[in-house]
């Protein structure tokens, strides 16, 4: 028997479900005097595409392009099922774009829960906050980032030795 559209065993299945997995590139500019600011772009990720290869292309950058920062820099579940996979891309390659101002790089967003690691009230600026504490955890222990930070006419590098004592996975009791 051969089989028919409705019962061909690889028939695609049409649901209404959000995509699985999200990629999520953050790009990250710094003005010495308005501080970090931020843009969030946002795509799914199709069944044989790399993340990495997703996110430079949502920063619109070239496979030889090595004047930029990309860096997996968490994962998180969505409320809807979700799991986003954020990057970091720095600087902005495009800065004249409207940013999204991040006034607090060391906010730390906690669950009150040990056994429950989400933290609550989890919002976009936590993960960018955290994202950046993790841009200044490695420009202090990756010669890589560092060079790069030095390298770039972006101002982070700066701020971002003012952020050691809160970087990522790093926090101190006082």
């Amino acid at each position: 028997m051969t089989p028919t559209p409705d019962t061909h065993p690889l028939k695609p299945v049409v649901c209404d479900a959000p995509p699985p997995v999200l990629v999520e590139a953050l790009l990250l500019r710094h003005d010495p005097a308005e501080g970090f600011a931020y843009r969030r772009l946002l795509t799914a990720l199709g069944g044989r595409d790399r993340p990495d290869d997703i996110a430079r292309d949502l920063a619109l950058l070239r496979e030889d392009d090595e004047r930029h920062l990309v860096h997996s820099t968490s994962w998180r579940a969505t409320d809807e099922g979700q799991i986003v996979l954020t990057y970091l891309v720095h600087p902005d390659p495009v800065p004249d774009q409207p940013g999204t101002p991040l006034p607090d790089p060391g906010a730390i967003a906690r669950s009150p829960r040990p056994g429950h690691p989400t933290p609550p009230d989890l919002k976009v600026h936590h993960v960018v906050a955290h994202a950046v504490r993790h841009l200044a955890f490695l420009a202090r222990t990756d010669p890589a980032v560092a060079a790069h930070l030095a390298s770039s006419n972006d101002s982070a590098d700066a701020s971002l030795g003012q952020l050691a004592d809160v970087t990522a996975g790093q926090l101190h009791r006082a």
